[in-house]
Parts: C-alpha cells; sequence; structure tokens
C-alpha cells in the first residue's frame, strides 16, 4: 500500500511537470512575434580586381546612396557584401545602380538554380511535426 501511493505521487509528479512544460512551449509560441527584419537580404558583387582603402571608402559611399541598402557593407579584397530590404531595391537594382555611378568591372553574384531554391532553415521542415504543431499554436493565438 506504502509502495503505490509512493508510485502514485511520483508518476503524478512526471506527468504535472510534463503538463507544466507543455503550457510554457505552447505560451513561448503564442508570445513570439514576427521577425522585425524578414525582408533583409545579403547580397555580394564580385570585382575583377582588389580594392585599396580610398576605393572601398568610394564604394561604400555609392551604395550607401542608394535606396534600400542597409549600413551594413563588408567590404574584402574584390568582394562586396551588402544587405538590403528586399522590399524597396533587389540586388539586381543595386548592381546595375552602383555600376551607373562608377565604372567599375564587376559582376552580380547570383546563386546556382539548385542552392536558390533549396530550404533556408535546416531546423524546420514544412512537412515536420514540429512546424505543424507551432503554425497551429500560432493560428489560434495570432488571429490578427
Amino acid at each position: 500500500m506504502k509502495n503505490s501511493k509512493k508510485i502514485k505521487i511520483a508518476l503524478l509528479s512526471i506527468l504535472g511537470f510534463f503538463l507544466l512544460m507543455f503550457v510554457i512551449l505552447v505560451y513561448h509560441i503564442a508570445a513570439a512575434r514576427p521577425v522585425e527584419n524578414a525582408t533583409i537580404q545579403v547580397s555580394r558583387i564580385d570585382f575583377d580586381k582588389p580594392f585599396d582603402s580610398l576605393t572601398t571608402i568610394e564604394i561604400k559611399q555609392k551604395l550607401h546612396t542608394i535606396a534600400g541598402v542597409k549600413s551594413e557593407i563588408i567590404v574584402k579584397r574584390n568582394v562586396v557584401v551588402y544587405f538590403h530590404d528586399n522590399q524597396i531595391s533587389d540586388s539586381k537594382k543595386v548592381y546595375d545602380e552602383l555600376m551607373t555611378k562608377g565604372n567599375y568591372e564587376a559582376e552580380r553574384f547570383v546563386l546556382p538554380e539548385n542552392l536558390a531554391n533549396k530550404q533556408v532553415c535546416p531546423v524546420m521542415k514544412k512537412d515536420g511535426v514540429s512546424y505543424k504543431f507551432t503554425k497551429f499554436v500560432q493560428g489560434i493565438f495570432n488571429k490578427s
């Protein structure tokens, strides 16, 4: 009698713990807000020769004048990586505008077709249980 009561209390404690964890998980999913910078995209331009320090500053200044380009611009050797809002401007538009602002020998980096269509997030597969559960919970709580 004494052992069965201890087993019953242990099982109820374990069940209560998992129920509490489940409620916390649901609350976390429901309270999560959409990503603020979901439209930010990374693009790259490859130039034919490496930059000196003056050309680096010049390219950064010219990129800053293009609509949609964010302040994060990385210039290394002969490669420029920049962030832009894809609702304002796409990488082709930024490339074309930069080429009109200066006489550069460069080409826009374009992902190969097999990589362009790959899913970005390796954790959340759209046919997976965790993705479907998350969408279900968000659908219940975020009806806006």
